[in-house]
């Protein structure tokens, strides 16, 4: 058998193929080795109810037989549709019905369904700078104008979020969306404060625009007061919500939602095939977790608090003094450096390798470029020890690149 050239089918490509052509997929990763695991947001497997999910599984199977093996309700299996509202209503007092949701594979699928649901290209939409790097590639897939609208200790400015969609308005155009992660934004950590809340969701009915609320993170909060969600506070129809079990159960179950008027859905089921997303794996989450929510979050919230407070610990023993900025997030997996004044990224990136520290530079997460002075790193992985020992010599790192 002889190997036959692939054709050149580049010219071929679709003009969203030609868009995300040659781009990395997956958040950089710098260190080809890592003994510290900080780059990527993993959820961690020691947190992973292994012994519960086997029983859960053999119940349901028990329970509902080979309806468990066959396609599904194409909006997603109703119990998890249930169970996200249980949620809701547990955690934030928010009444939902099923019919507002519909299952994804993973919020980052939601997210996208979203997108292809409203953008074209060339279309306006807004979103924080910094943003999450594999949401910014899905976004640029689709061909839009990408307008950044900064972030400081309450989340995207709102003021600033104003003033682009007014330009818009003066150029006889409109944004289509405005994508927001407003509970421990990933990756700079704050939490979109409940004035700017209020003042997101009147801009979008000012402006007759949408909100896309990416809340990946919300029961994942170790301290400070719990918001409404952009969602509760819109009375319009203005928000579409994506949620997900990856952060409180497992990445891969590859499930997540969104929450949105009604009339919204079908706009969504457009871009999926029939038979459900998951249906099998639909079931298995929902049999563990909605008789074990309450205690398995209580578990997260404990493990990842742990983890952050370790890893701060030892950045701040070693970069104490200097003109650092580190932030403190009120939960999720994060903590978002500016590197002191003086520190040189190459440098900087040969003594991670050296210390086979895994970490994100911040250049990943600004839409036009910039971002050099900052790096993300990861608490999530790890446990607490390594959280401590690997932000020492990341910080000695970082001390040791400044010019």
């Amino acid at each position: 058998m002889t190997n036959t050239p692939a054709p050149h089918f580049e010219q071929l490509l679709s003009s969203r193929g030609r868009i995300g052509w040659g781009r990395p997929v997956g958040t950089q990763r710098p260190v080809t080795s890592a003994r510290f695991e900080f780059g990527g947001g993993f959820p961690d497997p020691a947190s992973f109810p292994y012994d519960a999910l086997v029983e859960a599984t053999a119940r349901m199977m028990k329970a509902e037989g080979a309806q468990a093996l066959t396609y599904g309700d194409p909006q997603g299996y109703r119990g998890l549709r249930e169970f996200v509202c249980h949620k809701y209503g547990l955690f934030e007092g928010l009444k939902v019905a099923p019919e507002n949701i519909i299952i994804s594979n993973g919020s980052g699928h939601a997210l996208s369904l979203a997108l292809s649901a409203f953008l074209d290209p060339g279309d306006a939409i807004l979103c924080e700078a910094p943003t999450f790097s594999g949401t910014l590639h899905t976004i640029r897939r689709h061909g839009p104008q990408v307008l950044e609208v900064p972030v400081d200790a309450e989340g995207m400015v709102t003021s600033l979020a104003r003033q682009q969609l007014e330009a818009l308005r003066k150029e006889g155009r409109r944004c289509k969306l405005i994508y927001t992660i407003d509970n421990f934004q990933n990756p700079a950590g704050p939490t979109l404060s409940l004035r700017r809340r209020q003042e997101l969701v009147d801009l979008a009915h000012e402006y007759d625009t949408l909100i896309l609320e990416d809340d990946a993170y919300g029961e994942l909060r170790f301290e400070g007061e719990h918001l409404p969600s952009l969602y509760a506070l819109d009375t319009g129809g203005r928000v579409i919500r994506a949620g997900t079990v990856s952060k409180i159960l497992g990445a891969g179950f590859r499930l997540g939602w969104l929450l949105a008027p009604k009339e919204m859905i079908p706009a969504f089921q457009g871009f999926l095939f029939g038979g459900g997303v998951n249906p099998f794996a639909s079931r298995v989450a929902t049999y563990y977790l909605r008789d074990n929510l309450e205690s398995h979050v209580a578990l997260l919230v404990e493990v990842y608090r742990a983890k952050r407070d370790a890893m701060l610990r030892g950045l701040w023993e070693v970069l104490g003094g200097t003109d650092v900025e580190i932030s403190k997030p009120e939960g999720g997996f994060f903590v978002w450096i500016k590197l002191p004044t003086g520190t040189g990224t190459a440098r900087l990136l040969e003594l991670a390798r050296q210390a086979e520290a895994q970490f994100t530079p911040g250049s990943a997460f600004f839409p036009s470029g910039g971002g050099e002075r900052y790096i993300r790193l990861a608490y999530s992985y790890e446990p607490p020890e390594k959280c401590y020992a690997g932000a020492r010599l990341m910080a000695q790192a970082i001390l040791d690149a400044r010019r």
